[in-house]
Parts: structure tokens; C-alpha cells; sequence
């Protein structure tokens, strides 16, 4: 069996989503200014910053949901515009503050929806999903109404559905928030098994446990502005503050982020 690695080195080069000098502002405040990045296949990108530091704006622009101000985000070399409700045969998201079920539907009867608005028929939609649902654990809800379901249980679903079309990129804003560390576990799991088949990743997340168990490349931005992108590896070396390997990530970034605290409130 081919790993993940072994496919993200195959197919690193091939033209992914492309994210160049993006910049979004609402009204006198700029959310994002002027930020560039590019996802590898087969590769997970973390994007880290405090709150407020433009992080779900720029997830909200890759996805569509947002038009920047200016800049391009480009998908296998055309605007994302060009691809019209295509894009989301190519592209999903599961957002922290939104859902892609129907509270009052089964399990199977949302997943059935879905499929249905891809062109899918019923056998075909189960097919595809059936790896994940074993995956997740999700078989033994899918006869009961989603509305009765925990938000962990509720997430796992939202991830099902992303996969659903088999994209090629997959946004994750804040998603395992609120998770128990089963649940939790098995949506890392299932979004790690993506990645052999060539998916490229970009999340966001507060917890610094995600970042660290999933990550391969790091993008951190404070106020809009990108600070540092390259591999998560060298991240750590760049901000380790004992210059070992004994420093946690949550540690490094309360570094980070209490650096520019004291830097704000001490200009020179």
C-alpha cells in the first residue's frame, strides 16, 4: 500500500489550490492583507494566529463564501469563480459554525441528500461513504434523526458529506471543536486517511494537540499579515524558545502570541 507521503511526493508540483496576495477588509478593518500560500497534495496546512488574526476570513475566501478584495485564489490553475457550483465537486469545507444537515432527517436520509445534489443515486452515495462511516463509527446513528445526535456525532456527518464528492482540497475551520477525544480521534482519522488519496488540507484550530498530531506545513498570521509559512518541523525550530525538542506547540505558540501582546501594549 502506497502511504501518504510516498503520494504527496509523487504528485508535489501538480498545480493545487493557490491562494496569491489575498487581502479582505470589512469596512475600516482589514481582516487579511496580503497573504499567499499553496496546497500540497497529500499534505495537511495548518493556519495558526490568535483570535481575530484572519484566520476563518481566509478559509472563507478559499471556499468561496468570501470574494477577496483583491488578489486570486486559483484551483488547478483557473479562478475559483470559473468553476461556478462545480467548485464544490472539488472543494469542500466543514465549518466550525455551520452544518450540512437537516436536524429533522435521519442519518441516511441526509447522506441520501447530498448525494442526490452531486448527481449521485442512493447505491452509489453508500458506496462511496462506506469506508468513512465504519471509520467514524457513524452506522449505528444513521437510523436515528440528526437533531438527536451529539455535535461530535454531528461533525462526523459534516465530514462524510464533505468527502462525499472525493474533492481534491478539504477546508477545516475549528472543526474538531467541542469533540470528546473519541470523537476527535476518529475525525483526525478519518481526514488522515484522505490523504493517500492525494487531498491537500488546510485547517485552522485553537488546539495546538490537532495541529501537532495532523500538520505538515504551518502558516502563522497575526493581524492579517503571514509571519511565517514553511513545514511544521521547521516552525518549531524557528520559535522553540529552548532551541530543543522538548517544547509542546501549545507552548511555543503561548510564546508567540504573549510576544506580541507585550509588543502592542509596549510600542516603541
Amino acid at each position: 500500500m502506497v502511504d501518504a507521503d510516498e503520494i504527496a511526493i509523487s504528485m508535489r508540483g501538480l498545480k493545487m489550490l493557490e491562494i496569491s496576495h489575498v487581502s479582505k477588509s470589512f469596512g475600516d478593518m482589514q481582516a487579511v492583507r496580503d497573504v499567499s500560500l499553496r496546497l500540497e497534495p497529500g499534505h495537511v496546512t495548518a493556519v495558526v494566529g490568535p483570535n481575530g488574526a484572519g484566520k476563518s476570513t481566509l478559509l472563507r475566501m478559499a471556499c468561496g463564501l468570501l470574494v477577496p478584495d483583491s488578489g486570486s485564489i486559483m484551483l488547478d490553475g483557473r479562478p475559483i469563480a470559473d468553476y461556478g457550483s462545480g467548485l464544490y465537486r472539488r472543494l469542500s469545507a466543514v465549518l466550525e459554525d455551520s452544518s450540512l444537515a437537516y436536524m429533522s432527517l435521519k442519518g441516511w436520509d441526509n447522506l441520501d441528500y447530498q448525494g442526490a445534489l452531486y448527481g449521485f443515486g442512493r447505491r452509489e452515495t453508500r458506496e462511496r461513504c462506506a469506508g468513512l462511516l465504519d471509520v467514524l463509527d457513524l452506522r449505528r446513528h444513521m437510523d436515528k434523526r440528526v437533531g438527536d445526535w451529539s455535535r461530535g456525532t454531528q461533525q462526523k456527518l459534516a465530514l462524510v458529506t464533505a468527502l462525499l464528492p472525493r474533492p481534491q482540497v478539504l477546508l477545516l475551520d475549528e472543526s474538531t471543536l467541542g469533540l470528546d477525544v473519541v470523537a476527535k480521534r476518529d475525525f483526525l482519522n478519518a481526514v488522515h486517511a484522505s490523504l493517500a488519496d492525494g487531498v491537500a488540507v488546510m485547517m485552522t484550530s485553537h488546539q495546538s494537540e490537532v495541529i501537532e498530531h495532523i500538520a505538515d506545513d504551518v502558516v502563522l498570521i497575526e493581524h492579517g499579515r503571514t509571519l511565517f509559512a514553511d513545514t511544521f518541523d521547521t516552525f518549531m525550530r524557528h520559535y522553540a524558545v529552548l532551541g530543543d525538542d522538548s517544547e509542546s506547540l501549545e507552548q511555543v505558540l503561548l510564546g508567540i502570541f504573549d510576544q506580541e501582546t507585550s509588543q502592542e501594549a509596549n510600542p516603541e
